[in-house]
């Protein structure tokens, strides 16, 4: 990816498909500027001391955060701009489609403050009531395993139909742990909490007593339940994978457990996982991919009659904060406080942007296709397909050219990159959305029903895909989303048309800044098929090993060197960067940068200063100090200034076109520099 996502299940998902100094020496000290001060009057530092500062410097210096947000980057700049092409569509009364329907309804009823404070809690009470009711055990699988009940806060585990990544052409039914609050299963098993995870879990806490409260329990019952849930939490991450363990290359075959159906009831004796499954509509599946056997030992060793208040805390709790944005202004306002506690940020966003957002969250897909369809313009989508056959002929001459793979290696990455799938702006297909409906606030409706009915819309549709092929077609991006990825399981790159803008590409741009921008994007997605996660798919997406074991040894020793240059970097004080959690995006990003400088190499009169000028434009940045500090312990890209400075750093052009020379600051000795690809 060119940019992280978040979302549980998708997380999961990203497991297979990824979505953008001394003299000599191998520490750079360059300013963190996507968080450092910038004084009135300082001047830029030199291009060939500090690259990213001194292109962005102007910008930087001018940037200011919103309120209710944390960052502001050429991403944010972008997202604004579909943003307000997107409000259009909510006021167009033109749009006649049962997509433009659902999405302006949605819209209007989120816009509604006037019902959603008279209504207050009320909308979700009824899920409170009915937890809370539950008397013993059998009550309690009676209440998981009731299909008509949209279990608005959790079933205990998430399910979804995915490729099966022993046969990417038939799919399967995947079982994976719920989201821990504290977001890092490392945290439950330290000693102590890392400051972000104290901060974070002190505005939990504020949070969800605040909720209870509201809910109809006193103070006392609050923190009771409040400390019940976390007691839950701390024995489901008893024997979860942690972040840096889901990010690793070995997680990809430490996921693949397969079990049958069989096997799942004989590991989980105490937990009705089979029943609950079953309740879902996945129990026919031909068999399933237990993604963490561990865990399910912990649910097993939960799920007892001691348990039973605790269990039932989490889930009301869950349901709460599950519901929170789509209640009253009072509730929505302390989730912004809960936000603004634990990321850095003050204030609150719009309601207009409010809307616009969780519009696209719950209904991303016909959004998607309102957009695609007004805004997406098919030139620009065959240019970009085009440039991308380029690019791909390119990065066949690039891996021709690897001396240090073995010939047998060398032909089946070729043959990889020759049947790379290619999506671009928008499906050639769109889904079908006419079972989906839900009644307004003017016929006795409200949010939380509307989302409970899309939750189970979502769901039927899941279910409908057990036991059957993958449809190769499906994109996991909405169109108007400013990101890109590759897909391992179906070997596919995918450039919604919303990074189609902004600093990213520009029809009128000049060849640097095409191959500086999107060809960047390109390039770096392409790459990803070669990191250390992609690169343990074949061309059709299945999970198997097509390397030599010399060209393995050779590939992890090379991606080594790279870990451990980003591991050198101090980012904050007396905090260095995670090498090995950023491994595989750095790999992406060193790649896709190689790729489009050899294209410029080819082009006559090409100036590589503009080049890479446009390329450090992409990664401005500037965030809350807090939002900077999760974003090195949690995100597997490299910090935004990095990605500008340790990646021109590598490539000779470079060095050339800004005179950069031994004692620079972006001087980093011929031996001393890193490239996989």
């Amino acid at each position: 990816m060119i940019r992280s996502w978040t979302g549980i299940f998708k997380c999961a998902a990203l497991l297979a498909a990824a979505f953008f100094c001394a003299a000599g020496g191998a520490e750079a000290a360059w300013v963190n500027s996507d968080i450092a001060d910038f004084p009135a009057g300082a001047k830029a530092p030199a291009y060939h001391d500090d690259f990213h500062r001194a292109v962005n410097h102007d910008w930087l210096s001018k940037a200011k955060i919103r309120k209710g947000e944390v960052r502001i980057d050429s991403f944010s700049e972008r997202s604004d701009e579909v943003e307000a092409q997107i409000k259009k569509l909510f006021k167009d009364r033109s749009l006649n489609s049962h997509e433009a329907a659902l999405v302006q309804k949605f819209h209007g009823m989120l816009r509604d403050w006037k019902s959603r404070d008279r209504l207050g809690m009320e909308p979700v009470i009824p899920y409170v009531k009915r937890i809370e009711a539950i008397k013993d055990m059998e009550g309690l699988t009676a209440y998981l395993t009731d299909g008509r009940d949209p279990h608005l806060g959790s079933q205990l585990f998430d399910i979804g139909v995915m490729a099966d990544r022993r046969d990417a052409t038939n799919n399967t039914v995947a079982i994976a742990t719920t989201g821990l609050l504290l977001t890092d299963a490392d945290e439950y098993r330290a000693k102590e909490l890392s400051p972000y995870a104290k901060r974070r879990k002190a505005a939990n806490d504020e949070y969800i007593v605040k909720l209870l409260q509201k809910a109809g329990y006193d103070r006392k019952q609050a923190e009771t339940m409040n400390e019940g849930l976390f007691r839950v939490e701390n024995k489901l991450a008893e024997r979860a994978m942690g972040l840096k363990e889901i990010y690793s290359p070995a997680a990809q075959a430490a996921i693949y457990n397969v079990r049958t159906k069989e096997q799942l009831t004989k590991a989980s004796a105490n937990f009705p996982l089979t029943a609950v499954i079953d309740s879902l509509g996945y129990g026919d599946s031909r068999e399933f991919v237990l993604m963490e056997p561990k865990w399910l030992n912990s649910l097993n060793e939960l799920y007892r009659p001691e348990n039973l208040e605790d269990i039932k805390s989490y889930l009301i709790i869950r349901t709460l904060l599950s519901t929170a944005n789509l209640l009253d202004r009072e509730t929505r306002g302390w989730a912004v406080e809960h936000g603004n506690a634990v990321m850095g940020s003050s204030g609150a966003i719009p309601d207009d942007k409010y809307a616009y957002e969780m519009v696209s969250a719950y209904l991303g897909e016909p959004l998607g296709r309102l957009y695609a369809e007004k805004y997406a313009d098919p030139k620009t989508k065959a240019r970009i397909e085009e440039f991308i056959a380029k690019v791909v002929g390119y990065y066949r001459n690039m891996l021709h050219g690897e001396s240090w793979l073995s010939e047998s290696t060398r032909n089946k990455a070729v043959t990889k990159l020759d049947n790379l799938t290619v999506r671009v702006a928008y499906p050639d297909k769109w889904e079908d959305f006419s079972a989906l409906d839900f009644k307004d606030t003017k016929e006795g409706g409200n949010l939380v029903e509307a989302v409970a009915a899309i939750a189970d819309f979502e769901r039927l549709r899941d279910v409908k895909l057990v036991n059957t092929k993958v449809d190769r077609s499906k994109w996991l991006a909405d169109p108007q989303e400013v990101n890109a990825y590759y897909s391992p399981s179906d070997n596919s790159i995918n450039i919604p048309a919303g990074i189609l803008g902004g600093a990213f590409y520009s029809p009128k741009g000049g060849e640097e800044e095409l191959l500086g921008g999107i060809g960047m994007v390109i390039g770096h997605e392409i790459t990803h098929a070669f990191d250390t996660n992609g690169s343990q798919f074949d061309e059709n997406g299945n999970f198997v090993n097509w390397w030599t074991e010399a060209d393995r040894k050779a590939f992890d020793k090379r991606s080594k060197k790279i870990s451990d240059y980003f591991s050198t970097l101090e980012v904050m004080p007396g905090v260095k960067a995670d090498g090995e959690l950023v491994l595989s995006e750095a790999i992406a990003d060193l790649g896709g940068l190689s790729c489009v400088t050899a294209i410029g190499r080819g082009v006559p009169g090409f100036d590589f200063s503009k080049f890479f000028k446009a390329y450090a434009r992409l990664w401005r940045n500037r965030k809350t100090k807090e939002a900077e500090e999760q974003r090195i312990k949690e995100d597997v890209h490299p910090l935004s200034y990095l990605r500008t400075n340790v990646n021109v750093q590598q490539i000779p052009e470079f060095y050339t076109a800004f005179g950069v020379k031994p004692g620079d600051g972006m001087y980093l000795a011929p031996e001393e520099r890193v490239a996989l690809w």
